[in-house]
This record gives C-alpha cells, structure tokens and sequence, in this order.
C-alpha cells in the first residue's frame, strides 16, 4: 500500500510521530487532485484518466506504466508528465518525480498540478517550504480544492489543526464531492482528540462510492486512535494479508495508552 502523505500529529493522549503512521496512510495521490486534473483538457483523454484511476487504486507501476506510454509518443503532454510524477512519488522514485514535475512546468509554467506535486514532494522534508508552496499555488487558484487540502495536510504535520480543518471545510463548501477533503477533515479531528467523531465519518466514507486503499487506511487510523484495534485490523485485511494488517495496526496501537489500544 502506497503512503498517501506524511502526517506528524498530537491527539489530547499522545503524540504520534510519522513513522507510525507512514504504513497506514493510504495512496500517493489525492483525488481531488486527480479530479481537478481533469478540468485541464488535456488530462481527459482515456489513457490519463486510466492512469489516475489506477494509481487511485494503489497500482502506481500500472500508473507510471499508462503515463509512459502517452509520454513515448507525445513527450511534451503535461498531464502525461503529471500523472507519471504522482505515480514516482508513491512508488519513492523522487528523483524522476522530481524531473516529470519540472519537465510538465517548463512546458507549461504555472501548471497547478505540477506545482502541487512538487509541493507535495517538500512534505518529509521541508514542511514550512512546501506550505510556502501551497499557499502560492492557492494564491494562483483560490477556487482549488486540491489545493486547500494540500495547505491542509501542511499544516495538519505541523499540529496546527484548527487551521487545518478550516481549510477542508472551505473546500467542502467549494465541492461538497471533494473526497480527499472530506477524509482528511475526518482524520485531522482524529489526530487533535476527537477520534471517535472521526471514526464514525469514515465509516461513512468507506460505505459509498469507490472505496480506495486510501480511505480504508485512513479509516484504520482513526479506528486505532478511537481505541478499536481489532476493527482496524479487520479493515486493513481488504488490502494487506492478516499478518500484514496485524503489524500495521501495532505499529501505532504500541503508541497509545494501554487502556485504549486494547479496546
């Protein structure tokens, strides 16, 4: 399962560094990213959106695979760089991110996408630069989704949740369909305290529409911080095998007071 975006966070019991959650955070792209994408004429054609969707799904080599074979005959096509540069990241070729992100920008300055990928690639490394980067890129598209969620997951690595979750509702307001937004309000309550409200909003998430590794991920990790390991685990399972689940979930339930990872 492919990291979506790193998280450092404190809830009212415990401080939760980034390594534990690293293994239960989900895919490498956001989707509303992807679905902002799409707006852009180029990124509409079936092969991108093929490749959106399956690096949506955790297949991020079937992605970069698709993004090749549009950049093998067309190698000036951003979206096609783009989308190659999503599926690098999740697959931790950062260098070649690196480049699809400055290839798509030198042929198309300013193209949003692209500037949020390399936005996004600061995140382990660079927090205060890559919410630089974000608030940039937002000053340029005040209207972007992606990009309030983006600022938000910046801030949210911060500890800085009120900001944060204030972020996700403007991009609820903009697109109450904003998926990414929507999981990412849920999962910034469970960090700050309010885990099992939280818990209660993803369990919505993963009962419609596409249900992507992402979400159920995201669902464990509240599911653990409102004390309910067993369930987590369960969740996991869609995706990982038992043993796999099991060590996924003790990661993080070793962090929290006994009482409360053994529910």
């Amino acid at each position: 399962m492919q990291t979506n975006h790193l998280r450092r966070a404190s809830t009212a019991r415990t401080v939760l560094p980034v390594a534990a959650l690293l293994c239960l955070s989900g895919c490498g792209l956001h989707l509303d990213t992807a679905r902002e994408a799409a707006t852009y004429s180029e990124a509409n054609r079936p092969s991108l959106k093929a490749a959106r969707g399956a690096l949506a799904d955790g297949e991020a080599q079937t992605a970069l695979g698709i993004a090749n074979g549009v950049l093998s005959a067309e190698p000036h096509n951003v979206a096609a760089l783009v989308a190659a540069g999503d599926a690098q990241v999740a697959l931790n070729n950062r260098v070649d991110a690196a480049k699809s992100y400055r290839d798509a920008l030198a042929v198309q300055p300013g193209y949003l996408p692209a500037r949020l990928g390399q936005a996004k690639m600061k995140l382990r490394d660079d927090v205060k630069g890559a919410e630089a980067d974000f608030r940039a890129a937002l000053a340029s598209a005040p209207k972007s989704t992606a990009a309030m969620t983006d600022l938000g997951v910046a801030l949210d690595l911060q500890e800085r949740h009120k900001e944060a979750q204030a972020l996700y509702n403007a991009a609820l307001a903009i697109n109450p369909d904003a998926t990414a937004a929507r999981i990412d309000l849920a999962l910034s309550m469970a960090l700050a305290g309010e885990a099992q409200k939280a818990e209660g909003m993803l369990a919505d998430a993963t009962q419609s529409g596409t249900v992507t590794p992402r979400v159920r991920a995201d669902f464990a990790v509240a599911q653990v911080l409102a004390g309910h390991s067993a369930q987590a685990e369960a969740t996991l399972q869609a995706d990982l095998s038992a043993d796999e689940a099991k060590a996924s979930v003790a990661a993080l339930a070793g962090l929290l007071p006994a009482e409360t990872a053994k529910k």
